[in-house]
């Protein structure tokens, strides 16, 4: 059997959930059972966040989180006025640009304890590239990686 990743159509929270449930070998009906849908169009529901039709609530997205085993953040709908967000953001613009290079001046920041976070985070993700790289790490292990990454939580 012949398995191919799935393609990211976009950075939309919908384009995000719909490649994790590829990812992890779901349908729309094993999703639907899962929640235990029903009615006509048991799929419906989870089919209108995958086209961003509607957004999940904070608990469903919570279970979906869990049922995929990737954390909320990496399905979450991202807000780009927070730099935390965005860096997630540049996490998924890598599985449409593999190996694309981002060049961050980490000595330019002011010294503020939430910078250091953000300078932490960049430095940890710059290591688990390198990682893969120079083939420590498979490219699943490095997908797996950011899938379940978590930036410090005081900052949000």
């Amino acid at each position: 059997m012949y398995y191919r990743k799935p393609t990211l159509k976009n950075l939309s929270q919908g384009a995000r959930l719909e490649y994790v449930r590829r990812l992890r070998h779901m349908n729309e009906d094993d999703v639907a059972e899962y929640f235990g849908f029903g009615g006509m169009y048991p799929r419906k529901t989870f089919k209108s966040y995958e086209t961003n039709y509607r957004e999940p609530s904070k608990e469903r997205l919570k279970d979906i989180a869990e049922l995929y085993e990737v954390s909320i953040n990496s399905i979450k709908k991202y807000d780009f006025n927070n730099p935390i967000d965005v860096i997630y953001s540049l996490m998924w613009l890598e599985e449409e640009f593999p190996y694309y290079e981002i060049n961050f001046d980490c000595d330019s920041y002011n010294k503020t304890e939430y910078n250091e976070i953000v300078i932490k985070t960049i430095k940890e993700w710059q290591q688990m590239k390198e990682k893969r790289e120079n083939l420590e790490i498979s490219d699943d292990e490095y997908l797996e990686w950011k899938l379940n990454f978590e930036i410090e939580k005081k900052l949000y």
